[in-house]
């Protein structure tokens, strides 16, 4: 019994440390994220959209990493940290900054709950004080390791989407493997195009990422 409590310790421990890592990455499956990874496929087609979601990869895992060395070797926050080295002018610029951007985020996610409970016959107006009721209720009566498990079980449905893509039909996975191979920018560089790449980087890297991924490892 000791044996497997003692696994059972190391695994919530384990799970504790890596948590807020996971949450960050996976919130880019957004629903702001998802429609910009639509629009972004629509628009320049898969030979285009997979091999530049992959290079997305490394840029918000080295963001990711480089938070976590700031919280590790400083012990502050990401706003206390920008507060004391580059003083109260930049400190209160990111904390506008990150509420600002906050707000429009919250505005996309309400979108994408209203858009999806849509395809279920459910009204926009139900839908949104369904949201903000459950979301109000975790906030207020849930303490937050009980929050993080319950986002890290509902991100575990991100993992129905891998053995979905081998039943899509018509998918060409010659298409696919060419993509690689013979990847470029449909029509060149154009003002469409650095629209398109500066909305997949802000949704691979928000800044609330940065403040949370710092935060979680300081405390």
């Amino acid at each position: 019994m000791r044996q497997k409590y003692g696994y059972f310790s190391r695994l919530c421990l384990l799970i504790a440390l890596i948590g807020p890592g996971i949450l960050v990455m996976i919130a880019d499956n957004d629903a702001g994220g998802v429609i910009t990874y639509a629009q972004t496929g629509s628009i320049f087609g898969i030979g285009f959209f997979i091999p530049f979601m992959i290079v997305m990869l490394p840029v918000a895992y080295i963001v990711q990493e480089m938070t976590v060395r700031l919280g590790a070797v400083t012990h502050r926050g990401h706003a206390e940290m920008i507060w004391k080295r580059y003083g109260k002018f930049w400190g209160a610029f990111s904390l506008i900054d990150l509420i600002v951007a906050n707000i429009l985020t919250l505005i996309t996610e309400f979108i994408g709950i209203t858009l999806g409970m849509q395809v279920f016959g459910v009204s926009p107006i139900i839908s949104s004080v369904a949201a903000i009721i459950i979301i109000a209720s975790i906030q207020l009566f849930l303490r937050y390791f009980a929050w993080e498990w319950i986002s890290l079980s509902i991100a575990l449905f991100n993992l129905i989407f891998i053995p979905l893509v081998f039943f899509v039909p018509h998918l060409h996975w010659d298409s696919v493997a060419r993509s690689f191979v013979s990847w470029h920018i449909p029509g060149g560089v154009h003002t469409l195009f650095i629209y398109v790449v500066l909305a997949n980087l802000g949704t691979t890297i928000a800044p609330w990422m940065l403040f949370f991924q710092q935060s979680s490892v300081v405390d």
